[in-house]
């Protein structure tokens, strides 16, 4: 098995302390390492160097290249302009494919938590064998603790096994749903069918190409064309044009249930790639305040305060839900449930001149 990591993002949901110099995925948010080596160091506990594979923007390779140093250099994908997951995902997977064309492939992202090593390793292993023995694209889904209208979802249908003390099923695949209402969330929690989509997909590389070859046939033919011609100066120029959209929408909500198999496993996983996920991957309760840096509060609760200057103290008091983040040259203090509107204070940011060096 050959698994791509991919670490392309800004991280525009964890600004100000992700920038476009500096995304999260290179930077230690949780441990005293970056995001990008604690997933590689995970792997490497039961995957050689050879099988692991980085896919980014181009910009970002001198980053890559110091955190992992031994990484093959021809394990690094980089993409000449970032148009968003669906063309990422297609072009590492033509690359991997040229190189390896019967290996199975699993797609992973670096802006993840993961509490269950073991179980997380179990559950890849086991993703592999179910490719192999069924030739069906393999969805791995977590356990959806909450309702969520910021989450991606997969139905599952019914389970046909389970292992490792019942922490991962595999069961049968039903359908994508891309990020529902709240209300539909709710719905979706009482069910007890859905798990989220952390984007952690398997198959075999040719099956891979033939999906977007069916459902995306533009991209396709542009990052075959691209490895082909070992990324002429012509089909980087073609990739720089191609509609930005997700791998979700470009790939994985096109296969019928006959197509695939969905592995549920509780391996403890949380996406902090938004400033609310990191909350929730460090607190004792929902409830419970989480502070990093210097910080003194009275009062608050749900509250994160993330602080990077260790020469300056943040005090907060009688806070309910809010995210309070300073770095050396910005402070951000917003609602939690407003997370997601940063993209859109940011593209505010873009256009004027005297607040672009915040980016």
């Amino acid at each position: 098995m050959k698994i791509i990591l991919f670490a392309g993002g800004t991280g525009k949901r964890f600004w100000p302390v992700s920038r476009v110099k500096s995304p999260k995925q290179f930077l230690a948010i949780i441990e005293d390492k970056p995001l990008l080596r604690i997933r590689y160091d995970l792997l490497r506990e039961a995957f050689p160097a050879s099988d692991i594979f980085v896919s980014l923007g181009q910009q970002y390779r001198h980053e890559v290249e110091q955190i992992i140093p031994e990484l093959p250099k021809e394990n690094i994908i980089a993409e000449p302009m970032m148009r968003d997951t669906g063309p990422a995902v297609g072009l590492a997977i033509a690359y991997v494919t040229k190189m390896f064309p019967d290996e199975v492939i699993m797609t992973q992202w670096t802006d993840h938590h993961i509490k269950d090593p073991i179980a997380f390793i179990t559950a890849i292993k086991k993703a592999e064998e179910v490719v192999k023995q069924e030739k069906k694209t393999v969805f791995l889904a977590v356990p959806a603790r909450f309702p969520s209208p910021h989450r991606g979802y997969i139905h599952f249908g019914k389970v046909l096994d389970s292992q490792y003390g019942g922490q991962i099923k595999l069961a049968e695949f039903e359908r994508f749903v891309e990020k529902p209402t709240m209300e539909v969330a709710k719905e979706y929690i009482a069910a007890g069918t859905y798990g989220w989509n952390p984007g952690y997909w398997a198959a075999f590389g040719q099956d891979f190409l033939k999906g977007y070859k069916d459902s995306a046939r533009e991209i396709y033919d542009v990052v075959t064309e691209m490895v082909e011609s070992d990324f002429s100066e012509e089909s980087c120029e073609k990739f720089s044009k191609l509609e930005k959209i997700s791998a979700d929408y470009a790939y994985a909500e096109y296969l019928k249930p006959e197509d695939a198999r969905v592995l549920l496993a509780d391996i403890g996983w949380s996406d902090i790639g938004e400033w609310i996920a990191l909350k929730e991957t460090l607190e004792s309760s929902p409830e419970s305040n989480v502070a990093i840096g210097p910080a003194k509060d009275m009062g608050s609760e749900d509250t994160l305060i993330y602080n990077t200057e260790a020469d300056k103290l943040v005090v907060t008091i009688g806070l309910k839900g809010f995210v309070v983040v300073n770095t050396k040259d910005v402070v951000a203090i917003f609602h939690k449930n407003d997370n997601t509107k940063l993209k859109e204070f940011l593209a505010q940011l873009e256009k004027d001149p005297s607040t672009v060096i915040y980016l």
